[in-house]
């Protein structure tokens, strides 16, 4: 893994349409920033290399005071989000330098590990794509236009997807060049183009943050993580 050149892609360009007015990214939670929490697990991180973040065109003088201020060695680049995650994604890319795997991680992922940081670059080096997962617990049901019932899903199928997703370099590069692909994660732009994707488990602590009371949950969990280091 040491020799591999691994550069993180941190997304953060969302408008936190959920959050009631709050800036999710830049919310303070155990101390910090939700996106130095997140930063923080890749700056520790041995297997990373480097890392680009990518912000809302209104945030990047904020993500620089950030960076000055956390003194984060590891952030070579910061860059203007796009429309999608899509956009964000490629213009980070576009920020990144050549290297041999590519980590695509949500800014709103702040509970991330370092195990799970590793074991998606350890994945991705075996089967090219890699991307984090949880069990679903709950029971899904399918439904149609009424909102009627159509069928329910055999859970032990299911799987809850995270971030890190994990990319050797050429196939990121390759996933994005095609304008006419769209969705919401990287990982199914690479199925589109017929490339198999490899699941690894995950924590359910790595949530994500989209309304205000994960704000408190996020923070419970750091605290707790923070307390045992």
């Amino acid at each position: 893994m040491l020799l591999t050149t691994t550069k993180a892609i941190i997304v953060a360009g969302g408008e936190s349409r959920r959050m009631g007015g709050i800036d999710k990214i830049f919310a303070e939670i155990a101390g910090k920033p939700v996106i130095a929490h997140t930063l923080d697990a890749f700056e520790r991180c041995e297997a990373i290399n480097g890392i680009v973040l990518v912000l809302p065109q209104k945030s990047i003088d904020k993500g620089r005071e950030l960076i000055s201020k956390y003194d984060y060695k590891k952030v070579e680049a910061i860059c203007e989000g796009g429309a999608t995650r899509q956009q964000s994604v490629n213009n980070g890319l576009k920020s990144t330098p050549k290297c041999d795997l590519v980590l695509v991680h949500d800014g709103a992922r702040p509970c991330v590990t370092d195990e799970s940081i590793k074991s998606g670059i350890s994945e991705a080096i075996k089967e090219g794509v890699a991307i984090a997962a949880s069990p679903v617990s709950d029971t899904i049901k399918q439904v149609d236009d009424s909102m009627l019932v159509s069928k329910t899903l055999d859970r032990s199928k299911l799987m809850s997807i995270h971030t890190p997703q994990v990319f050797r370099y050429e196939v990121l590069k390759e996933v994005h060049s095609n304008p006419a692909f769209d969705a919401t994660d990287d990982a199914a732009l690479a199925e589109k183009i017929g490339y198999k994707v490899k699941v690894y488990l995950d924590s359910y602590k790595n949530i994500k943050i989209t309304t205000p009371t994960d704000l408190t949950i996020a923070e419970a969990i750091l605290s707790d993580r923070d307390k045992n280091l």
